[in-house]
């Protein structure tokens, strides 16, 4: 027995050298280093009088931890994780990123945003926030599928200047974070499969001179996700139309960007054009919106931005809302199709300006905004920016 227990003991001894031993070689392969960084924001906001603002004070409290390491055969890998201090203190984003020797780089983002056309949805310079900032309806970009939580996303950059590419695919649009070894857990529901491109023409970036030149494209995969989870339609070649889920086909956007950079001054533009692919006749069949705007950038200190954006909304239905423009004539159906308003009825214009500022002071930062959104042209009156709508916010911040 005692001979037995002997052992034991040295089997259980052998064992804890080889693990420690195993432990020390992984600890040596992966050495990187390691950051720890927050900030806490403290916030005043003014709604419009006709709407109940409560209390305008308000707290954001983040922080990140993040990694990194070269490779041991050229290029490196780095991760990051961002938790919002929320009373359920929860993740709110996290990536990790493998660099291939510093022209490819392979990105796993769930919440980040960072990469893909969610990267250049919206690439106009401002000093803080966006002109449709605060608002419950935004301008219209191609950032849907690359903002999912769990985005893989392929990018390839020419180094210092030139051309380069992103491809980016989400397996479930709209999904939530999986934990490592889990799985979403649905077949469809919340989300289709999607793909994104960007192709950046020239992308030039220097200390006093900047120009950047590309377009961006999304399409949301609903056939193709119907079909991989649909065994019998899969098996019997069904049509689409079994799953089309509100839409005639697979719904797409495309965005041109373009932004310049002259000493202090930084210029902007942007157009996108988005199908909804809609069936229902008072959805929105499409949207087009064209952004502006300019921002002064002095040192590392002050800066100072305008923008101004315009966003089209056209309607499955031209003649929606013709009751209220025409009259009771108009539900009796006394008058021809082409009558009833015309194709003026099936858009509405919403329009966004607004300012933003900041100023820097090492770990703290000043930042205010103010925003202004109206819908105008006929049928405007269906909106919910029929009246307009303003957002203002000035910001505290403390960064560490």
């Amino acid at each position: 027995m005692e001979r037995s227990v002997f052992f034991m003991n040295k089997l259980k001894n052998i064992g804890i050298s080889a693990l420690a031993g195993t432990l020390v070689s992984l600890s040596a392969a992966q050495a990187g280093g390691v950051s720890v960084s927050g900030a806490y924001e403290l916030s005043y906001t003014k709604l419009d009088h006709d709407e109940v603002t409560g209390n305008p004070l308000g707290m954001k409290k983040n922080i990140s931890f993040g990694a990194g390491g070269d490779l041991s055969d050229g290029g490196g890998v780095t991760w990051s994780t961002n938790i919002g201090m929320t009373d359920a203190f929860g993740l709110s984003s996290a990536s990790m990123a493998i660099n291939m020797g510093g022209i490819a780089t392979l990105t796993y983002d769930s919440g980040g945003g960072g990469t893909g056309a969610n990267a250049v949805d919206n690439i106009v310079p401002t000093a803080w926030e966006e002109v449709d900032y605060g608002f419950a309806t935004g301008i219209s970009d191609v950032g849907a599928v690359s903002a999912t939580k769990g985005v893989v996303t392929l990018g390839v950059k020419a180094p210092v200047a030139g051309t380069g590419f992103s491809v980016s695919y989400a397996n479930r649009m709209g999904s939530d974070h999986v934990a490592d070894g889990a799985t979403g857990g649905v077949a469809i529901s919340p989300g289709y499969s999607g793909v994104d491109v960007v192709v950046d023409l020239v992308d030039y970036d220097a200390a006093h001179f900047g120009l950047r030149w590309g377009v961006a494209g999304q399409m949301e995969l609903h056939e193709v996700t119907c079909k991989r989870n649909n065994s019998a339609m899969r098996d019997s070649g069904g049509e689409f139309a079994s799953c089309q889920d509100g839409v005639k086909h697979n719904p797409y956007a495309g965005s041109m960007f373009y932004k310049m950079q002259l000493g202090p001054l930084h210029l902007g533009t942007q157009a996108t054009f988005k199908n909804h692919a809609t069936t229902k006749a008072t959805a929105i069949m499409n949207t087009r919106s064209v952004v502006g705007g300019a921002a002064l950038v002095f040192g590392d200190t002050l800066s100072l931005s305008y923008g101004y954006a315009r966003d089209k909304y056209r309607y499955n239905d031209r003649n929606r809302g013709l009751a209220t423009m025409v009259g009771t004539e108009a539900q009796d159906g006394l008058f021809g199709h082409d009558q009833l308003g015309g194709d003026e009825n099936e858009y509405v214009t919403q329009r966004y300006h607004g300012w933003s500022a900041a100023l820097n002071l090492g770990p703290v930062a000043l930042k205010g905004t103010h925003n202004h959104v109206r819908a105008v042209g006929q049928g405007a009156h269906t909106s919910i920016y029929a009246e307009g709508d303003t957002h203002s916010e000035l910001n505290l911040s403390i960064a560490f």
